[in-house]
């Protein structure tokens, strides 16, 4: 099955390529990024980089077909990847992309990478495959979609080795969508998936159809209804030689938004049952859910934001130690404060309270920011403080603050701007403390006659924790970008980017530094 479709892939690009001469000319755009990078690592502890020692290169090419034939406007794109650089991707050739796309206006067929959504629950994932959408506006006929594919990640999971081999999942699916009038919907889904081709002995495979329901209703203006329901059938078998077991679950989600000022507000419900199992959409299993969100515009100063979240689990009554959450939030955000016309600050807290047999958790977290310019500076600042009331007793501030202007010096514009910001965790059980920070300085340039733009940031970050190996992090970072003016070209960007890491441990063994230039130009034609 799987060389039959890279085959109708082949076919597809075959019937592009020989459209009748009748067709309207196409359009063919391209557009390629070639970088060569230069990575240099040394010190004792260099195998704790990121980088590949030396020069490596990358290079991504795409290109893009389309135009009409007859009553059908037609897309083509396909686009591929080489590098030998296995940190940047294991193999040295990817196909990355490709996808091919025809369309009346009512028939549409797409083939190759495949991106149909039918609701959460049911597809909200891509796949490599097909699908055809049926839709005839001004009729009473239904959408119809059909969909068809494999769940992978990437294209060379199809013929690569072993290295990039994974579960084969096959997919097909059909869906309905019915209008019921100006002001309503609903619409009919089924998927199912097939697990086959067991890479490692302990992989799972995982057979499932998925039955799904959903519909939209507008009452009055500015309030909307909606729902999905859903239903699931599983087959699973959790390793080799394990028995197969049998499940079926159901899920079921309805939300309310009304939204007309000054308020805005949502209600959401959920219940989804522990064995509802669902491959290709989202769902947590096991959860009943309740959500409300309130967004009230108190002056056109003041906007006032609150919600609440409550879970649990054990929705079947299955768990000995079942669990709920509550998390309340309230916040605000004032404008023009004290006559200030940029000053504005926003002010949250929230509790996620946890409790059950097993646990008794709950954990408080407020955050005020500010932001306001000052003659010609602009500033951004940040200050929270969240309190862990369970066995750990741990507090935890995070603060950051940002000072930056713009300045213009001839035909040169100049950006500076400093920054600095941590993060301090006390545990009062251990009596161990822990500290993040983080200063740095840094400048944009801009140049437009000459189309350049540069950046340069430097600076300094550092991990503190009494009685481990305590880290400092020395970094600078340079990007230049020149856009020359080609008529012949739609866009050119020539760059250089290069950085350097100088990582300090109290363990002198573990430091090495890393120096990466990359050169690179990217074009479109």
């Amino acid at each position: 099955m799987k060389r039959r479709f890279l085959l109708s892939c082949a076919l597809l690009l075959a019937a592009v390529a020989s459209l009748p001469a009748r067709a309207a000319l196409p359009e063919l755009h391209f557009n390629n990024d070639f970088n060569l990078d230069y990575n240099d690592i040394a010190g004792p502890g260099r195998a704790a980089s990121s980088l590949t020692q030396g020069y490596r290169y990358t290079n991504q090419l795409n290109a893009n077909l389309n135009g009409k034939a007859g009553l059908y406007d037609y897309n083509f794109s396909v686009g591929g990847k080489a590098t030998d650089d296995k940190r940047n991707d294991l193999k040295v050739f990817t196909l990355t992309n490709l996808q091919g796309r025809a369309s009346n206006g009512v028939h549409s067929v797409n083939l190759g990478d495949t991106f149909e959504s039918f609701s959460q629950y049911a597809l909200a994932a891509s796949l490599k495959g097909g699908s055809y959408h049926f839709a005839k506006g001004g009729t009473y006929l239904p959408e119809a979609t059909a969909v068809f594919g494999y769940a992978y990640p990437r294209w060379d999971n199809f013929y690569g080795d072993h290295v990039v081999k994974v579960v084969e999942r096959q997919a097909v699916g059909g869906r309905l969508k019915q209008k019921l009038g100006p002001d309503a919907w609903t619409g009919a889904s089924v998927v199912r998936t097939v697990d086959t081709h067991r890479r490692n002995s302990t992989d799972p495979l995982e057979n499932a159809t998925v039955y799904t329901g959903d519909w939209e209703y507008h009452p009055i203006p500015g309030l909307t209804l909606d729902g999905e329901h859903s239903w699931s059938n599983t087959a699973e078998s959790t390793a080799q030689d394990a028995e197969t077991t049998h499940f079926n679950g159901n899920a079921q989600r309805i939300e309310a938004v009304g939204d007309a000022d000054p308020s805005r507000v949502s209600l959401e419900f959920e219940r989804v049952s522990h064995e509802y199992q669902t491959l290709l959409g989202a769902a947590t299993p096991d959860r009943l859910k309740a959500k409300a969100k309130w967004r009230y515009l108190a002056t056109k100063r003041i906007t006032i934001n609150s919600g609440m979240l409550w879970f649990r689990d054990d929705v079947d009554g299955q768990k000995a130690d079942p669990t709920q959450t509550w998390r309340p939030e309230l916040g605000a955000t004032v404008k023009a404060i004290g006559g200030r016309p940029n000053a504005a600050a926003d002010f949250s807290y929230r509790l996620s309270r946890a409790y059950g047999p097993a646990m008794d958790s709950a954990d408080h977290v407020f955050n005020v920011g500010y932001r306001d310019r000052f003659a010609d500076f602009d500033s951004d600042s940040n200050l929270g403080y969240t309190y862990y009331d369970a066995a750990r007793n741990t507090k935890e501030y995070t603060y950051n603050t940002t000072l930056g202007t713009r300045r213009s010096v001839g035909e040169v514009v100049l950006k500076p701007q400093l920054a600095a910001g941590g993060w301090t965790s006390n545990d009062e059980l251990s009596m161990v403390s822990e500290r993040i920070y983080e200063f740095s300085a840094g400048c944009g340039v801009e140049i437009p006659r000459w189309k350049v733009t540069a950046d340069l940031k430097l600076g300094q970050n550092s991990l503190d924790r009494a009685g481990a190996d305590n880290t400092r992090k020395f970094f600078t970072d340079l990007g230049v970008y020149y856009r020359p003016a080609l008529p012949e070209l739609r866009r050119t960007t020539i760059y250089l980017r290069a950085y350097t890491n100088e990582f300090r441990y109290t363990t002198a063994a573990r430091d090495f530094r890393e120096r990466s230039v990359k050169s690179g130009v990217n074009i479109e034609f």
